[in-house]
């Protein structure tokens, strides 16, 4: 629901069958924080889990939350040399959902940059996938998967998921794991870049050619109106605050859409009590439609 206030449009394309009976690693671009995991996940048909930064676990609490929205600690050289010894039971717990036929998705590049390319990917998909062969996962499946964004930071953005051809990595297990590694990003990096819209520059990117329908507008324009008065404010003030506290970063847009995701719903009924309280109760009941649907033509019209 977030998604459909937060996006103008998204689409997912589904090069082939997904073979949700086998195990799978999903590999993806990663250019804009932990939105890429939430996009794919809604739009994938089962449940997946995830490896994510190591530093986000330090904390015992957070640690337990994270574990029960399926994510993984993967370490990284950056997060501390003496980590590192941590992704062997990260690898061990991957193999063990493999073997459960589950599907792990994973951000070959190791690292996220707000830019439409692909940089040069890590070792640690190819080696999840070595491992895999070697412990008798030969119906292993390899699915590159590119997320392509209209822009990181407008509102409301364009989104296309491109699910791409899998691949077979049983084709692979007679080589040597340098040689293993090398045919594997290789292959791997074909697959995430087809259909994979790259440029240099991080100007506005028109996914979705539009028609303008005036009749539509026509119609949409006094409740976007209503829903600009009442609600912009909302925006305007955790955007003021996330633009703060991501500065230099690449987590406004995550940051800003987590926010609306789990406020907005809390402001809307605290507004809709209000008024039910101290004005008229059925006026109150209806606000909990009326100040969605007119954000929703507010978005449309912008």
């Amino acid at each position: 629901m977030a998604l459909f206030f937060y996006s103008r449009k998204t689409v997912a394309n589904f090069a082939l069958i997904l073979n949700l009976n086998q195990p799978k690693i999903l590999a993806s671009n990663h250019p804009n924080s932990f939105f890429d995991a939430i996009v794919i996940a809604v739009h994938y048909p089962k449940p997946i889990y995830f490896l994510a930064r190591g530093d986000a676990f330090n904390k015992p609490l957070i640690k337990k939350f994270l574990n029960a929205l399926h994510l993984i600690p993967i370490y990284r050289l950056s997060e501390g040399k003496e980590n590192l010894s941590k992704n062997d039971s990260t690898f061990e717990r991957c193999l063990k959902l493999l073997k459960s036929n589950e599907h792990i998705l994973i951000f070959p590049e190791g690292v996220c940059v707000n830019e439409w390319n692909l940089r040069s990917l890590k070792k640690g998909t190819a080696r999840l996938a070595f491992m895999a062969l070697h412990q008798k996962i030969n119906n292993l499946i390899v699915q590159p998967i590119n997320l392509n964004y209209s822009s990181f930071y407008k509102v409301p953005k364009e989104i296309i998921i491109n699910f791409n051809e899998p691949i077979t990595v049983s084709n692979l297990s007679n080589h040597a794991e340098n040689v293993f590694y090398r045919i594997f990003n290789q292959e791997l990096k074909e697959g995430i870049t087809r259909k994979m819209l790259i440029k240099s520059d991080l100007q506005y990117f028109d996914l979705f050619p539009k028609k303008e329908n005036y009749l539509r507008k026509i119609l949409l324009f006094i409740p976007a109106i209503l829903g600009f008065i009442s609600q912009y404010w909302i925006y305007f003030f955790l955007k003021k605050w996330v633009i703060k506290k991501t500065k230099n970063s690449v987590f406004y847009d995550s940051v800003l859409f987590g926010l609306l995701m789990f406020s907005y719903p809390v402001i809307i009924i605290v507004m809709a009590t209000f008024v039910g309280i101290f004005f008229n109760f059925k006026l109150g009941l209806s606000m909990l439609i009326l100040l969605p649907f007119t954000a929703w033509c507010c978005k449309e019209i912008k």
